[in-house]
């Protein structure tokens, strides 16, 4: 690297550990304080606490399983096979992934029987649609690295199709499998919006367990010691996903050794069967896909089973909603702005300064140990005492906004300045270009594309953050999804055709975001 950069990194690390000691840190370390404080400890012994905790564990464990099942079958096809309406595919199965919460949970209200509302099934299932595009991007990722000249190999040995995946591609998956089964668990175990939507008191998890006691009950001791254990939990499977990544960099790095040549793995289906396996997956996975979101746009315009736009006339007309949609922009903006911003000079630092500078990579990733409602609360009890009492300010939303998002961003534009080839900088150099000529001409015109898609994946948490934001929500700064959770908890049809008609617009909206992300072509975010 060259010495200019690394004489930078110190710099560009301060706004970024600043940022995040100030508002991750110490909110973190003041929910254990405070949980120390108090005599509730008792409450891990009683049995709603287990009550909790067992339905959070084990619907996140039947969730990833369906999840894996799900996502196999989608992968295969979209590493292995050419056939129309790929590329659609693959962005389409990634839409509920970054859809909001609130958003996902109101499309299985909407297309799920009544009977099923505030059941476990229908938390399992929503689950299930949100993290399947997760799962996807991870596994194909890895299969399509796989050499195709393995599997001609088997099958020139007499291996049957399933055996070759059983003997050859399963094994070389393996990590890729778990480190998916990994994230998608700690989404289902972390899981706000869904549960809140769909569950109802006799099915809590932890995370909604939080907002609960600290904002219904009043018990704001029990709710930090709640905390402190969904942190434990996930503190120790992120450790588990590092270290499945290590691994896999390392098998990565000695696969290279053995040649650099290009391959892909894509082939049209050959046999009848191969054909019919494509086309029954694709077309499954791309109904299963749209007809929740279908069913979202259907409600918000019918009023009594009959055609009626009243519900879009009163969003566009209802100067409260309005008020939520321009809150919305603004704080999606506000966010794109300092989150795009702290991460590429988080990224810059960890790059360009080398092993020595990964602290700031791990300081950054804390707001996807602590989850987003943890935050919120941290948020709250840290900053509603004197001399700083920003409690009621706000900025503070946009600001959880901004913490939720920085952890993606960062992992967007890092591997992008991690490979650019040192050589052009070299030939700068040669020339007589300074290092900010050097930076400007050659790092940012290349890094300009995970710029944009790391901006749209922030507007896309903004617009759909639920957890921090159900805390410092306060009477004049109600956003969106919390406008669609307010509609859908009161009764009346127009009512509930609102809640309808603002979803809808946050589906095209996040389907426009993921368009975007998906034409750039910038590679997945690592964790």
């Amino acid at each position: 690297m060259i010495l200019a950069y690394r004489r930078a990194a110190p710099w560009l690390a301060v706004v970024p550990v600043i940022g995040m000691m100030l508002f991750v840190v110490a909110p973190a370390l003041n929910i254990f304080k405070m949980s120390l404080r108090f005599e509730s400890l008792k409450i891990l012994t009683t049995q709603t606490t287990r009550n909790v905790v067992w339905f959070t564990s084990w619907q996140a464990i039947l969730s990833t399983i369906l999840v894996l099942f799900v996502a196999l079958p989608i992968a295969a096809i979209t590493s292995n096979f050419k056939f129309v309406g790929r590329r659609a595919l693959i962005s389409l199965v990634s839409v509920p992934f970054i859809l909001p919460a609130v958003v996902v949970g109101a499309a299985f209200l909407e297309i799920l029987p009544g009977s099923l509302h505030r059941s476990s099934l229908a938390i399992i299932a929503a689950h299930v649609y949100f993290n399947v595009g997760l799962a996807v991007r991870i596994i194909s990722t890895r299969w399509e690295q796989i050499h195709p000249y393995l599997d001609d190999a088997a099958n020139t040995l007499g291996a049957s199709t399933i055996r070759t995946f059983l003997t050859v591609t399963l094994p070389l998956l393996r990590t890729a499998i778990i480190s998916a089964s990994l994230l998608v668990f700690i989404m289902c175990f972390t899981s706000y919006g869904v549960v809140r939507i769909l569950g109802g008191p006799a099915r809590s998890t932890i995370e909604t367990e939080i907002y609960f006691r600290a904002m219904q009950l009043g018990d704001v001791s029990g709710a930090l010691i709640m905390s402190v254990l969904q942190i434990l939990v996930i503190g120790a499977l992120i450790l588990l996903v590092t270290s499945t990544r290590r691994s896999k960099n390392r098998h990565s790095k000695n696969s290279q050794k053995f040649g650099q040549s290009v391959y892909s793995r894509l082939r049209n289906p050959r046999s009848i069967a191969q054909k019919i396996f494509v086309i029954t997956i694709a077309s499954v996975s791309a109904v299963a896909v749209v007809a929740p979101l279908v069913s979202v746009a259907t409600r918000s315009i019918l009023l009594r089973e009959k055609l009626d736009t009243t519900a879009w006339r009163s969003v566009l007309s209802d100067s409260t909603i309005f008020s939520s949609l321009m809150t919305s922009l603004r704080y999606a903006l506000i966010t794109v702005i300092i989150s795009t911003t702290i991460g590429l000079l988080g990224a810059c630092a960890v790059v360009y300064g080398g092993s020595r500078y990964k602290f700031v990579s791990v300081l950054t990733a804390l707001p996807v140990v602590i989850s987003a409602v943890t935050l919120g609360l941290g948020i709250i009890i840290t900053f509603d005492v004197s001399p700083i009492d920003w409690r009621g300010a706000w900025l503070m939303m946009p600001l959880a906004h901004c913490l939720v998002a920085i952890p993606i961003v960062m992992r967007v534009i890092s591997p992008v300045l991690r490979d650019l080839p040192s050589g052009l900088r070299d030939a700068s150099r040669t020339l007589g270009a300074s290092a900010w000529q050097m930076w400007r001409t050659i790092d940012l015109r290349i890094i300009r594309r995970a710029l944009v898609t790391s901006a749209a994946l922030a507007s896309a948490v903004s617009l759909g953050e639920f957890g921090a934001s159900s805390f410092l929500v306060r009477h004049n700064n109600e956003t969106l999804p919390l406008t669609i959770a307010r509609l859908l908890s009161r009764p009346g049809d127009l009512i509930q055709a609102q809640a309808y008609a603002i979803a809808t617009v946050l589906i095209v909206a996040c389907a426009g975001i993921i368009a975007v992300v998906d034409r750039l072509g910038t590679r997945e975010p690592g964790f």
